[in-house]
């Protein structure tokens, strides 16, 4: 399955559903993320983007 179809698959998911789907990806996605320190930088530098937030304020909504 491409990862289009799967993008459009995971779109049609209710909210609950996405929680459920990123929770159960989530472990072996991290294991493979910690094996390339620049790709991880990567990729929490895209979601700050997307949520248009710096760390800081991530950081603060998430009580660290």
């Amino acid at each position: 399955m491409s990862k289009e179809k799967i993008i459009e698959l995971f779109n049609q998911l209710g909210p609950e559903e996405k929680f459920e789907v990123v929770k159960a990806i989530m472990p072996e996605f991290c294991q493979s993320m910690r094996k390339d320190p620049r790709r991880m930088q990567e990729m929490m530098k895209s979601m700050m983007a997307s949520w248009g937030s710096d760390m800081r304020s991530w950081r603060r909504m998430m009580n660290f």
